[in-house]
């Protein structure tokens, strides 16, 4: 058999996988663009991918709060959380036990943020210190986006990581306030005299 011979049974053969492969290519070209598109579209009905995280609050340290914030672009329902162990402040008093913890919260827009006062720093160190607080506590969120996709994530709340943080006091408007009552106690007259 000559090269002439080969290349004309090769030929049809060579020419149906080049069409099924372009096909093929075709085929998975599409159903990615379907997919974008499918996405492109709830994104656009829901305003996006909601995010919500679980974490202690540290921008007003000594103090510590607990917060729970929904940090992406779409809203989020039926929220639900699940904790390793109990969050308790230094009087008693536990925050895991809150209604919005345990019952789950109904929705949550973009943004949306639920702060509660956990404890001072130095309070829970000694919680710590007498085996009445864990570190690394895991909270499990689970939550809904509004076309029903379901999300879970793991976030761990260690307050203690702040031991030893050296802060600056506070100053806001109560601040301000004190100072103010301070200088009227004082006595200063209308004439700008004592």
């Amino acid at each position: 058999m000559d090269a002439t011979a080969i290349a004309q049974i090769a030929n049809p053969f060579i020419q149906t996988v080049f069409i099924m492969v372009m096909g093929l290519g075709y085929f998975f070209t599409i159903r990615n663009l379907r997919s974008q598109v499918q996405e492109m579209n709830q994104a656009r009905t829901t305003g996006g991918r909601p995010l919500i995280i679980v974490t202690e609050d540290y921008e007003n340290l000594p103090t510590v709060n607990l917060a729970v914030q929904n940090v992406g672009h779409g809203p989020a329902k039926n929220i639900t959380f699940e904790f390793s162990s109990q969050v308790e402040s230094s009087d008693g008093f536990v925050l895991s036990e809150l209604a919005f913890f345990e019952e789950g919260i109904t929705s949550l827009a973009p943004g949306g943020r639920i702060v509660c006062y956990w404890d001072e720093l130095g309070n829970l160190q000694e919680m710590f210190q007498e085996g009445r607080l864990q570190r690394g506590i895991a909270v499990t969120v689970n939550y809904q986006d509004i076309t029903g996709g379901s999300f879970s994530h793991e976030w761990e709340i260690d307050p203690l990581l702040y031991a030893g943080l050296r802060t600056v006091g506070y100053r806001g408007v109560s601040d301000l306030v004190d100072i103010a009552e301070k200088i009227s106690e004082e006595g200063i007259g209308d004439d700008g005299r004592e």
